[in-house]
């Protein structure tokens, strides 16, 4: 199995890297292969880069060591194929705003390098910038799924922004296999049915009592995975992010970093928002864990105009 054109992608078509840039890879004891295939492509290009070892932390969203931190900032691009993800950290927030552009690939896997990561990126982009220019002109947002999820929210857009694939710039920051026009929802309230929960086994049909924007009952599960996170991790029960899919090459898997991006559906996640939210927001919340359960078959309005029908996409032409 050749995993050079996933490595291209990431190097040529997403980051488009020169090559006087200095390169950092962050390695928790994701796939050697993986890894491999990065550092052939970016040796063959020319690149300047370094790998960064460091032991894999326990939750998705868990800062990484203070080196690791300090490594981020000093590069001009970093590439984060982790098993953790560093999206919803303070670290990587920092580095961005310290100038550098990245990507994190938090769980991938040879499967998504190979299928979903090698997207038409115009066309994940062209999605994703359709969604956020409707969502920039929406008030109110609803999600109603078969399985019972009922939820209306407010919509700040300066809360939001666009995983298009394309992360030129400096700063920019973007997570791959990209597709997602993703934020911090305002004032959500209703009920959340979990379909689909990757992070947390047992956690499926779970029903969850939202009143502006925190968790506040739980129906049915109280010893799985989600449940226990919500009473032992400070923050855990903010809604932290309303994310919808964008990209047409991705199907459900059972891995959340291609499983949030697929077309047709949505996701909310628990905990930590400081990705969206700036410093001095009262609504900025601070956690250890960034946990995405995605919405099967949504129904989905901004304000009065219906965006998904039962799963399927009515606002791509």
């Amino acid at each position: 199995m050749s995993l050079r054109k996933g490595a291209e992608t990431v190097i040529l078509q997403c980051l488009n890297i020169s090559k006087n840039e200095e390169v950092v890879i962050l390695d928790d004891g994701n796939d050697e292969e993986l890894l491999k295939a990065l550092t052939q492509v970016l040796n063959q290009h020319g690149s300047n880069f370094r790998i960064i070892e460091y032991e894999e932390p326990e939750n998705h969203g868990e800062e990484p060591p203070k080196e690791v931190a300090e490594e981020m900032k000093d590069c001009d691009v970093f590439i984060a194929p982790t098993k953790k993800s560093l999206s919803h950290t303070k670290a990587r927030v920092e580095a961005c705003e310290a100038g550098v552009r990245g990507a994190t690939l938090p769980g991938i896997t040879k499967e998504i390098w190979n299928t979903s990561l090698q997207a038409d990126y115009r066309e994940v982009e062209r999605l994703s910038n359709k969604v956020y220019k409707l969502l920039s002109d929406t008030d109110k947002v609803k999600v109603k799924t078969p399985s019972g999820t009922d939820l209306s929210f407010e919509i700040n857009i300066n809360y939001f922004h666009k995983d298009t694939g394309i992360i030129h710039n400096s700063g920019e920051f973007g997570n791959l296999p990209a597709g997602e026009a993703d934020g911090a929802p305002v004032k959500m309230n209703g009920t959340l049915v979990v379909d689909h929960l990757p992070f947390a086994e047992n956690s499926e049909r779970m029903k969850i009592k939202i009143e502006d924007n925190k968790v506040k009952e739980i129906e049915g599960k109280e010893d799985s995975e989600l449940s226990k996170k919500f009473e032992s991790v400070e923050g855990a029960k903010n809604i932290a992010e309303f994310g919808f899919g964008t990209n047409p090459e991705a199907e459900l898997i059972g891995n959340i970093l291609q499983d949030e991006k697929v077309l047709g559906t949505v996701h909310i996640a628990f905990g930590d928002n400081t990705s969206y939210v700036p410093k001095n927001d009262d609504k900025r919340v601070s956690a250890d864990i960034h946990w995405d359960t995605v919405c099967k078959n949504p129904t989905v309005w901004f304000d009065d105009t219906k965006i998904l029908d039962n799963g399927k996409p009515v606002f791509t032409g």
